[in-house]
């Protein structure tokens, strides 16, 4: 959305009696090299700098942005990546919509203030609805890869969806197929090394680490054991997490 369109529909909505403002976020940690476009003009980001609505984030392939929202989101933009704010509309100290395209790349989303219906992420294959949410996003080669750590989110392709409930839950979409990957599944490992973000997240600052979060990397400890997501006795083993090899991805 342009700026125009934003501040259209900043007046339709003020027209209904919302007291609504477009909002703002802010890089609050930047690992060169990363860069906001808008239009015609682009600019380097650095740790402070402001990012808008319709700016569009483009990380290198060792770059990472961390965002911090009005409403206390946290969004990571992770190496190799683009991602465009389309809304963002603040009513008070939560968002009354918060639109992202992540376009390609590996991405970390933690939501914040703002209630569940605000938030809307789409990629090129897949739209997300979140609950709540803690979880890692990876979009390329014509699939996208979702990791949940914490809360709840649906991932759909028109109407074919899948829920995600459980802690370390993998969703996917693409290649003409909606999939769940849950600690059971045999298959889980070919999808893990879609999640780089875990095995760097110490560079990240701590509000945008996920504790534990190499586990959901692992399978778990011992052959047909459930893991302690679902409160059952078994264990994740330490992540022994294979190479990503894909370009576009990784």
């Amino acid at each position: 959305m342009n700026r125009l369109a934003a501040y259209i529909a900043i007046s339709s909505l003020c027209l209904t009696g919302t007291a609504l403002a477009a909002a703002e976020g802010t890089a609050v940690g930047v690992r060169p090299d990363a860069l906001a476009r808008a239009a015609s003009d682009e600019r380097t980001l650095v740790v402070g700098a402001d990012v808008s609505v319709g700016e569009t984030i483009v990380t290198g392939p060792r770059g990472n942005v961390q965002l911090l929202f009005d409403d206390q989101t946290r969004l990571v933009v992770g190496p190799g990546s683009t991602l465009q704010i389309e809304t963002y509309l603040l009513a008070g100290s939560a968002a009354d919509r918060f639109a992202i395209n992540a376009l390609a790349g590996t991405f970390r989303f933690i939501s914040g203030n703002s209630p569940k219906s605000a938030y809307s992420i789409d990629t090129p294959t897949a739209s997300i609805a979140v609950r709540g949410t803690e979880f890692d996003l990876t979009v390329g080669g014509g699939r996208s890869f979702v990791l949940l750590y914490e809360g709840a989110l649906t991932i759909c392709r028109g109407g074919d969806c899948v829920d995600l409930v459980n802690r370390c839950d993998i969703g996917t979409v693409g290649g003409g197929n909606t999939s769940l990957f849950t600690w059971r599944d045999d298959q889980r490992g070919s999808v893990v090394p879609n999640f780089p973000l875990p095995n760097i997240q110490s560079s990240f600052l701590p509000p945008f680490r996920v504790s534990g979060a190499q586990t959901c990397l692992a399978p778990p400890s011992q052959p047909g054991a459930d893991s302690l997501v679902d409160g059952s006795p078994g264990s994740p083993a330490p992540a022994r997490t294979p190479p990503c090899t894909d370009p576009q991805i990784c």
